[in-house]
């Protein structure tokens, strides 16, 4: 079993729990070593997470729980409001923990059931494929699942035509085709076998619940409806430019934060990233503010400051993006705040905040982000 490579993080939330009702699956790791020892295979995601990204412009993804749910009590609800050409405009991505790689058995398992579909028999319809999540989105063992009414486990296995990494390798679940809600709940991923539980879903104690804290700092009370989290454990972070490490921040708000340090000068700016997912609909013309807090431990810039970008940009095809900027950052922790306007709209996990640390030989730290919809301003 590979467990012990399995990072294990902060608690993440579960749709926006801190500023709404919607509890999170707290991470717990002698849970996890407990589920890894009666799998099948090595594991190579967080069952205890269903705080997945979800894209679509006609998209709406809830949290719903409930001691019924098998696998954990809690699942994710998406409503496809408008059903589109291609089933990819819709989607949630389960991301993995450890890499799968070039020619091993991975095979995904997960609850679901329909809620009501636009179909003959009323079952949802969706597609499961392995790929991972950057450009030109490459993937393969793609199938599609008819889900039925009642809560059922599925299961798609395929042998990897090619790597999938730690830090970008998914399962896409697509569905934008058919006007439908689907509850997807606990779901498993693993390697070196071809199936998770050949008789019957697999049988995993119920994960614990809590809510997290939001603390929000005086400067931003007020500003707007939070739409995203701005906790770390939801993020993406990677490239290939230099090195990050999540650590305990005791001096910051939430008291987390990641340091990006950078040592080929010769990279690009976007050679080294966060990703910040956006939970909330954005309509077109929305005012939005960005708050983050970062500061700089090192940096071979001329006046000693960090360098950054960030700009928000679409999930999903054409993944356009608008407010682009580049800032500086002191030795101090600091709020940058950016303001901008939506020129168009976007579901919910429709789009998302690139962060970018490459280009300059230094050592950033980067805390909670704040991301608010802003009313009543022209």
């Amino acid at each position: 079993m590979k467990f012990g490579a399995l990072p294990i993080m902060a608690a993440g939330l579960v749709g926006l729990a801190a500023v709404s009702t919607a509890p999170a699956i707290a991470q717990d790791r002698a849970a996890l070593e407990a589920l890894d020892a009666q799998l099948p295979g090595d594991l190579v995601n967080d069952p205890s997470r269903i705080d997945w990204q979800s894209y679509g412009a006609d998209l709406e993804a809830t949290s719903v729980v409930d001691e019924s749910i098998p696998g954990g009590g809690a699942a994710r609800r998406f409503e496809v409001k408008r059903a589109a050409e291609f089933i990819y405009t819709a989607g949630t991505n389960i991301p993995l923990t450890d890499s799968v790689d070039r020619g091993d058995n991975v095979t995904v398992g997960f609850y679901a059931r329909t809620i009501e579909a636009d179909t003959d028999d009323g079952n949802g319809v969706l597609r499961v494929r392995f790929q991972r999540n950057v450009e030109p989105y490459p993937g393969f063992g793609e199938e599609t699942l008819t889900i039925g009414k009642e809560w059922q486990w599925y299961e798609v296995t395929a042998e990897a035509e090619q790597k999938l990494r730690s830090d970008d390798g998914i399962i896409a679940v697509q569905f934008g085709r058919t006007r439908q809600i689907i509850e997807i709940g606990q779901a498993i991923v693993v390697t070196g076998a071809s199936s998770i539980a050949a008789e019957g879903p697999v049988q995993v104690a119920a994960a614990a619940y809590e809510i997290p804290e939001l603390e929000m700092p005086e400067s931003l009370e007020g500003t707007g409806t939070l739409i995203n989290n701005p906790g770390q454990s939801l993020w993406k972070f990677g490239g290939s430019a230099g090195s990050y490490s999540n650590r305990e921040e005791p001096e910051i708000w939430m008291m987390r934060a990641t340091r990006f340090s950078v040592a080929d000068e010769g990279s690009n700016l976007t050679d080294l990233a966060a990703t910040v997912p956006i939970n909330q609909r954005i309509e077109e013309g929305d005012n939005l503010v960005i708050a983050i807090a970062a500061r700089t431990i090192s940096s071979a810039s001329e006046d000693g400051r960090g360098v950054a970008a960030s700009r928000i940009q679409g999930t999903a095809p054409p993944f356009e993006s608008f407010a682009a900027n580049r800032f500086r950052i002191g030795d101090q922790w600091q709020m940058i705040k950016i303001e901008t306007r939506a020129p168009r709209a976007y579901g919910a996990g429709g789009a998302e905040l690139e962060l970018y640390f490459g280009g300059t030989i230094q050592e950033v730290d980067l805390g909670p982000v704040y991301i608010f919809k802003v009313e009543g301003v022209e």
